[in-house]
């Protein structure tokens, strides 16, 4: 076990080491990304406003962002929104950072040649629910000896490797998708068919080259395989892994995966005193993310669920959101959180 992970280090090294140095180059981290990341991984109540403000302001795309976002159907009222402050003040300065971060890396990255069967709008959807799920599950009344906002980056930046495949090998990155498509498999087992690695694992040696610490990195590498991370990280890679799972079933954007993984199957869930064993917790905790997904999605990312995309699962449409933001009607609500209610009890 140990020999076959430090193979497939040593190989997403190998291909890390070969994007780097590739004719598509990969931007360093601007200045900017560091000072936003290191906000973004404090708890909210240091974060200063007013230095999250200046930095918005020195770039016009993120301020952009900041009021498109205070005025969408989500957060809107009667009353536009046209300074920054009040933007703030509308959604919150922990969902402003964390929206500003979404956009930030979208925008980083090169322009990503098209793939058949991946649309990197939908990972990055899927990213971004993703990161939504691992905040919560750090939320201090589980009592995870992690920070919810370092949760919500590695979250985020789970699936950036998949785009970075996608840029630097876009053909061997199709035939991934398309098998794990035709034969109902996870990406990452296709990746490692096909590259010898995962996307995760190549993803945290390019994060590392960026200057993000540790404690994002290598959640990110681990995801897929949280006990093979070492010690210190297992529980991060975890709450990450089950966060990805969340994020499939709540139907929002795709990861490129041609099946989803087992809501009882993430690693974190069979570890003694985890307080997410407790069924009833477990329950509560996933439909209350799956709801918040549900409502946030088209705003904040412009994909609203498709959970019928994944039958037998949320399958049915009453999850999608109206396009006046208006969520469920209390009907469709009490649907859904039976089907969420349902996995629990096969």
């Amino acid at each position: 076990m140990e020999n076959s992970m430090q193979g497939e280090k040593l190989v997403a090294s190998a291909v890390a080491l070969e994007i780097v140095s590739s004719v598509v180059k990969l931007p360093p981290l601007p200045a900017a990304g560091m000072r936003l990341l290191a906000m973004a991984r404090q708890p909210v109540a240091q974060i200063d406003l007013s230095a999250f403000a200046g930095l918005v302001e020195t770039d016009p795309g993120l301020l952009s962002r900041v009021l498109q976002l205070a005025n969408s159907p989500y957060y809107s009222s009667v009353h536009k929104i046209v300074g920054l402050r009040k933007a703030i003040i509308r959604i919150g300065l922990d969902e402003a950072i964390n929206s500003v971060c979404l956009y930030f890396f979208q925008k980083m990255l090169p322009k990503i040649p098209p793939v058949e069967g991946f649309s990197v709008k939908d990972c990055w959807a899927h990213s971004w629910a993703c990161a939504v799920a691992a905040r919560r599950l750090g939320h201090p009344n589980l009592k995870m000896d992690v920070l919810p906002g370092e949760l919500y980056i590695a979250g985020l930046l789970h699936g950036i490797g998949k785009l970075i495949l996608a840029i630097h090998d876009p053909r061997d990155f199709s035939h991934c998708v398309r098998k794990a498509r035709d034969h109902k498999r996870l990406l990452h087992e296709v990746e490692m068919d096909v590259f010898g690695t995962t996307d995760g694992l190549v993803a945290s040696i390019i994060m590392e080259n960026w200057g993000l610490p540790d404690s994002i990195c290598t959640p990110v590498g681990f995801y897929t395989n949280p006990p093979a991370a070492p010690k210190a990280f297992q529980e991060m890679a975890g709450l990450i892994q089950l966060a990805w799972c969340i994020s499939g079933l709540s139907g929002i954007g795709a990861s490129g995966d041609g099946c989803l993984m087992e809501i009882h199957d993430p690693w974190i869930l069979n570890q003694d005193g985890c307080s997410l064993n407790d069924a009833k917790t477990r329950q509560e905790v996933i439909q209350e993310i799956v709801l918040t997904l549900e409502k946030k999605s088209e705003s904040v990312t412009g994909v609203a669920p498709k959970a019928e995309s994944f039958p037998g699962v949320i399958s049915s449409p009453a999850c999608k959101q109206s396009s006046a933001g208006a969520g469920l009607s209390p009907g469709k609500r009490k649907g859904l959180l039976g089907k969420i209610a349902g996995l629990f009890r096969k």
